[in-house]
């Protein structure tokens, strides 16, 4: 159906036309200069010695436990709450997931849930920055650190957010974005992987371009698959990787907007879009937690009845079908399966009009008439 409020609407206009025409003109539309010049952007944003691009986020999470030496037998600590693509990644790479349990409030693995996952098997904790709001890294940096594990930092919702002031993808061995169509910014798609160890970004390269190495046509140093980002798709990624603050501005104000707009609204809502103290969300989506299932399902209804798209909280993966026939339980993680059961999200565009943001508030203060919760 045309819904009046999509969940997701990227910001491509004459900019983004206009750096695709160019490199097709070029004749160059391979990897090249715009990646290059992406690559470079991210590296910047990000604080870190080297960027290298991928075709999708789900590949740069694979290419980055690869190139960490991530195989089989291995097992990756991670969160049961998030798009599937996180666990997905592990299992391509040939090892096993183990899903850490997620704090109620932050919707994130934290250390302490981490910590309690590992075994002698665990190779690497791979921590996701749900709905674009840092996890408390410093204490997960110390735990990987402690106990010489590698870790990866799934920031695909989080481009440009911080930690204590620094941007999200610095703080472990790797951090990997996605560059999605619904994301941060968008290279319609893509993806991108930063490090501070050179000698890592080489091999994240090559793993990304069949095992080789710049320059050694045909010679393969590592295994490796075809990720490689196109300068068609870069050319998008720079454009939009300029607006980054701009974005986030709006997509912050949103949120102070809609958050003041639904206050009172308790009985309905358990919880509104918050960040922590130690972070600046970019907030992907505008996220709800209602009281109960039963008045999730109501609320998503009356929003869809008025044309709002909304969408859940993304997987508990541990419940999914292909988890499940791997013998994972939703019952494992049950803090994961109750925020699934009660939450959902609706657009948080940059370009959320007042008139957007009005339906949203008036659909939701309606349901809360009609449940006796106003």
């Amino acid at each position: 159906m045309g819904w009046r409020v999509p969940v997701a609407r990227p910001d491509l206009g004459p900019a983004e036309q206009d750096a695709v025409a160019a490199v097709m003109q070029s004749g160059w539309v391979t990897q090249g200069a715009r990646v290059r010049e992406l690559e470079a952007g991210f590296a910047r944003l990000c604080g870190t010695a080297a960027a290298i691009a991928t075709n999708t986020g789900t590949a740069a999470l694979h290419v980055a436990l690869v190139a960490l030496g991530v195989r089989a037998g291995d097992e990756v600590v991670t969160t049961p709450l998030s798009c599937i693509a996180s666990a997905n990644a592990i299992v391509m790479a040939g090892a096993r997931p183990v899903f850490a349990e997620v704090d109620p409030e932050t919707y994130n693995v934290t250390a302490a849930t981490l910590e309690a996952a590992l075994t002698p098997r665990t190779r690497a904790i791979l921590p996701v920055h749900l709905f674009g709001h840092p996890a408390d890294m410093d204490p997960i940096v110390a735990l990987a650190r402690g106990r010489r594990l590698a870790l990866v930092e799934d920031a695909c919702q989080a481009t440009g957010a911080r930690y204590r002031g620094r941007r999200v993808g610095a703080s472990g061995d790797v951090g990997c974005f996605s560059l999605y169509a619904n994301k941060i910014v968008t290279a319609v798609e893509g993806g991108m992987i930063v490090t501070d160890d050179t000698a890592l970004a080489e091999r994240l390269a090559a793993v990304r371009n069949f095992g080789q190495r710049p320059g050694e046509h045909f010679v393969h140093a590592f295994f490796g698959g075809n990720a490689k980002m196109s300068d068609l798709h870069a050319a998008v990624g720079c454009v939009q990787l300029g607006r980054i603050d701009e974005y986030i501005t709006r997509r912050r104000r949103n949120v102070v907007e809609l958050n003041a707009a639904l206050r009172g609204l308790d009985g309905l809502i358990a919880r509104l879009p918050a960040e922590r103290p130690w972070a600046e969300s970019v907030y992907f989506g505008y996220h709800l937690l209602f009281r109960s299932a039963a008045l999730r399902t109501r609320a998503e209804a009356a929003l869809n009845d008025a044309g709002i798209e909304t969408r859940p909280f993304f997987s508990h993966i541990p419940a999914e079908e292909p988890y499940r026939s791997l013998g994972y339980a939703a019952a494992d993680t049950p803090v994961a399966a109750d925020l699934v059961a009660r939450g959902c999200y609706v657009s948080n565009a940059p370009d959320l009009s007042a008139n957007d943001k009005q339906l949203v508030v008036e659909t939701l203060r309606a349901v809360a008439r009609a449940e006796g919760l106003a």
